[in-house]
């Protein structure tokens, strides 16, 4: 019987201490290992959170205009949860892969739509650190400037996208001309009261 028991405390010890050596050897990733398996983390974050944006996308898909106009934030519910769920997405991607500059740019995005114009500007900032020439930030950075009435710093935009030669550059035309369009309009009805 004490044999069996020692035998058996000595298996025990052996299992116990096999695991702890696997899992030593199995945290022990190079640097470059990590590096490659956040940045996997990183992609599959990064794709829940445009599944998430392009969900909230399609709720408002009836409500938004036709033109790329749509610098408004939006009052919809579930739309606001989808971007919410988005943006911790797109969090937890950068969190992984600090250089995703498409992530930065959905980030912004979302902010957008959830109407936080501060963290938008954040995020579409850090976006064009990482590439200056980043189109896409650059028109949804001139949309955040229009939804803060800033129609001077959206035309910086419009004007950079345009010595880009960006097809980036006739979304935001077109935006500012409906900016234009219904600030107009709100100074005729403002009269006419």
């Amino acid at each position: 019987m004490i044999n069996i028991t020692k035998t058996l405390i000595a298996l025990i010890f052996s299992l116990t201490m096999s695991s702890n050596l696997l899992a030593i050897g199995s945290s022990s990733k190079s640097p470059e290992e990590k590096a490659a398996d956040d940045a996997k983390k990183a992609v599959v974050e990064y794709n829940n959170g445009v599944q998430h944006m392009e969900k909230a996308n399609q709720i408002l898909k009836v409500g938004d205009s036709a033109f790329a106009y749509n610098y408004r934030a939006t009052s919809d519910a579930k739309a606001q949860r989808e971007y919410n769920n988005a943006v911790k997405n797109f969090k937890n991607a950068l969190d992984l892969k600090p250089d995703m500059k498409e992530a930065y740019n959905n980030l912004g995005y979302c902010y957008r739509k959830l109407g936080d114009l501060d963290n938008s500007l954040k995020a579409y900032t850090n976006a064009l650190r990482l590439d200056p020439d980043f189109a896409q930030a650059r028109e949804y950075l001139g949309e955040t400037y229009l939804a803060l009435k800033n129609l001077d710093k959206a035309k910086e935009q419009l004007n950079y996208l345009t010595e880009l030669k960006s097809p980036y550059a006739d979304t935001l035309t077109q935006s500012i001309k409906m900016y234009e369009l219904i600030e107009i309009s709100e100074k005729i009805n403002s009269y006419s009261k």
